[in-house]
């Protein structure tokens, strides 16, 4: 089975999915989230997907069923609560429990070893925390695309890479926020204007290591694979931006940031709200806001980045 599978909030611990990075071809919506677009118009057209599982987080999130009903494709869509909403662990554990037993139904197989995915992740997730801590002293660029390369593959076939040292400092600390960097030439072009990454807290990246690390061993399983799920840095989609901002902006300060990068999708209503919060709260901390169309998108950023860099010259 090859199911495209979007967001975080995507147990990994219940079967292999191929995650979705970047869709090259033709579009089926406009005028759209480019990411979630680009995730639809991939499941409907890529014959090598036969499934797509994806979170209702979102406005955009919410009508993908929709477009995905007529694409004789297995789908499923995860419910995902506020994070404080009372009962919310046990709310999303019910959905990972109907995923999985979808998942079965749909392609007759039985999903046993789902323990044994639990202790895979939780010595994945620990050794990329460490190459995330080495964030500054390697090329953010080979590090963002060996992430996405690791989260196409299954999960038995996943290897934490090592990218060595040596990449230098810059005298440009910047902190990068967004959603998952579908296009990692952004990273390239960062990087080649004279910033160096020393944090993110992208979904494929910061938020993910923040997972706390699931029992395997846990009576229920499926809630333990929800509190983790539900404990790390939060979405926008979750709409408690103060909360995401003190824990970014800790970070930011610890590292030495001089800038925040912040990437948004065209279209996208969490990361927009998000940013006016950014602007506000980050004080003198200088931000640079780029709207990407979709997950190929690079249109002006290479001038509007060395633009910026010139400021903090």
């Amino acid at each position: 089975m090859k199911i495209l599978s979007m967001s975080g909030f995507v147990p990994e611990h219940i079967c292999d999915t191929v995650r979705f990075t970047q869709f090259s071809g033709d579009r089926n919506l406009s005028h759209y989230c480019g990411y979630a677009s680009d995730f639809i118009s991939q499941v409907i057209r890529d014959k090598r997907i036969d499934g797509a599982v994806y979170p209702r987080t979102c406005d955009s999130s919410r009508i993908i069923t929709s477009y995905l009903s007529e694409a004789g494709k297995f789908t499923f869509q995860l419910y995902v609560p506020y994070r404080d909403a009372p009962g919310a662990d046990v709310c999303l554990a019910a959905s990972i429990r109907d995923y999985k037993g979808s998942v079965e139904r749909y392609y007759g197989v039985t999903l046993p070893d789902v323990a044994r995915r639990c202790e895979i992740l939780n010595e994945r997730n620990k050794k990329l925390a460490k190459v995330y801590e080495e964030l500054e002293n390697i090329s953010y660029y080979r590090y963002i695309t060996s992430l996405h390369e690791m989260l196409r593959l299954p999960l038995k076939e996943q290897a934490v890479f090592d990218l060595g040292k040596g990449a230098g400092h810059s005298a440009k600390r910047v902190f990068l926020v967004g959603s998952f960097l579908a296009n990692t030439d952004i990273a390239k072009l960062i990087e080649d204007v004279g910033f160096v990454v020393v944090g993110d807290d992208l979904p494929e990246s910061g938020r993910l290591i923040s997972s706390k690390p699931v029992d395997p061993g846990a009576d229920d399983l499926c809630l333990s694979i929800a509190r983790s799920i539900l404990s790390q840095r939060l979405s926008p989609s979750q709409a408690q931006f103060k909360e995401i901002l003190e824990k970014d902006l800790r970070e930011i300060k610890e590292k030495g940031a001089e800038a925040v990068i912040f990437i948004s999708q065209k279209y996208c209503e969490p990361y927009d709200y998000l940013y006016s919060v950014y602007r506000r709260m980050l004080g003198d901390i200088p931000i640079l806001r780029l709207g990407v169309h979709d997950t190929e998108d690079l249109g002006k950023i290479g001038l509007t980045l060395e633009a910026f860099a010139d400021t903090l010259s």
